[in-house]
């Protein structure tokens, strides 16, 4: 009696346990979310401290717009930093400084493709680019990273499911081929250790 009453509450803990880390799972992409809202949120709200004193407001309306026009002005800076990247000297500027903040943060580039992919629209790409490597005995799911004077191309070879864990690599152009596949999706292939992989392909090209 004692040893089915264990069983029991094993399996109970068990089912409680699974139910719970599935809960975990599924709120992480939300809780990601969240936090990064929260940082565009103080931003919006410094800016509408700054406004405060000068548009004085009294009402839910007043202070919605109040809001709203802290948020146009955020935007508004972005888009302007955006034409000033776009100069020589500010994208060299730029450039050293994500130098020294990639010694400081070495994942600092990764995160800076994860946004270009997503956002970044047909100017501003990653700077990995999604290529198929032919090995001796099969095709590797890599990213091009420079071409040599010699020929060579400089690939990275990523891990799963920790896609920033892998190889750099020299191999000979005809070994490169390039892929419908874009940053993203190898790095959810990757990280799925393959999993989905087709479904991932044909939801791919039906967006094409």
């Amino acid at each position: 009696m004692l040893r089915q009453t264990q069983e029991f509450s094993k399996r109970q803990f068990s089912v409680f346990t699974t139910a719970a880390v599935g809960g975990i799972l599924f709120l992480l992409p939300l809780v990601v979310v969240c936090v990064l809202l929260s940082y565009v949120y103080s931003a919006v709200i410094v800016i509408y401290n700054l406004l405060r004193p000068y548009i004085p407001v009294s009402t839910v309306v007043g202070y919605i717009t109040l809001f709203l026009i802290a948020m146009a002005i955020l935007v508004l800076l972005c888009f302007l930093c955006g034409l000033i990247a776009r100069r020589a000297l500010a994208r060299r500027l730029s450039k050293g400084f994500e130098n020294q903040l990639t010694m400081v943060f070495p994942k600092y580039p990764i995160y800076k493709d994860l946004l270009a992919d997503s956002i970044g629209g047909s100017e501003n790409v990653p700077s990995l680019t999604p290529v198929l490597v032919e090995m001796v005995d099969c095709k590797r799911l890599a990213f091009e990273a420079d071409r040599l004077p010699d020929g060579s191309v400089v690939v990275y070879l990523p891990g799963g499911p920790d896609t920033w864990v892998g190889d750099v690599v020299l191999v000979k152009p005809e070994q490169v081929k390039p892929t419908d596949l874009e940053f993203s999706d190898v790095l959810r292939i990757m990280e799925r250790l393959g999993r989905d992989s087709y479904q991932l392909y044909l939801d791919r090209k039906a967006t094409q």
